[in-house]
């Protein structure tokens, strides 16, 4: 894992993500293994993730230890990807999703699950601090409403996420 930027305004987060490859240009889409970098010393990058400082994109960070994540694993189209990621980190960022009174959104995460199969597979993921069912339920309508906006219809099903608790 490595860090690529901090940011504190929205300025800072549109300076570096406009130059931050997006995921169907890096992840595997059946094109083969792409590589990050100069020619020769490039490194195959697996997922990106972006959360809140001070909390690390690992089950047993302590403020991801008392929650879970809600999940979305199948073949995603590589424009939708960009979108549905770029869609999700606003929503983070934009607190879209997260609830009005208390902050439960710790980040979000997208993972290539298709290179060792040979297959495009992708994985996105909101990460959240609590394990309450009403509030993760609030949650997930949310999410589904900010990850979809301006996306048209995929042409292979709909996204689907299903929930996984965070017990270390």
């Amino acid at each position: 894992m490595k860090q690529l930027c901090k940011f504190s305004t929205i300025e800072d987060f549109w300076r570096y993500f406009n130059h931050i490859p997006k995921p169907a240009d890096v992840f595997y889409t059946g094109d083969g293994q792409k590589l990050v970098g100069p020619e020769g010393s490039g490194v195959n990058v697996k997922e990106f993730s972006l959360f809140k400082r001070g909390i690390e994109p690992e089950w047993g960070d302590p403020g991801n230890c008392t929650g879970g994540e809600w999940f979305c694993r199948q073949p995603i189209e590589p424009t939708h990807l960009n979108l549905y990621w770029q869609n999700l980190v606003i929503g983070v960022i934009g607190n879209a999703i997260d609830d009005p009174e208390i902050r439960y959104v710790n980040g979000a995460r997208v993972v290539d699950k298709g290179s060792r199969n040979n297959f495009p597979l992708f994985r996105l993921e909101l990460w959240i601090s609590t394990k309450d069912v009403e509030v993760r339920n609030r949650l997930k309508t949310r999410l589904m409403e900010v990850i979809t906006e301006g996306c048209p219809p995929p042409k292979k099903g709909h996204l689907s996420f299903d929930w996984k608790d965070h017990t270390v």
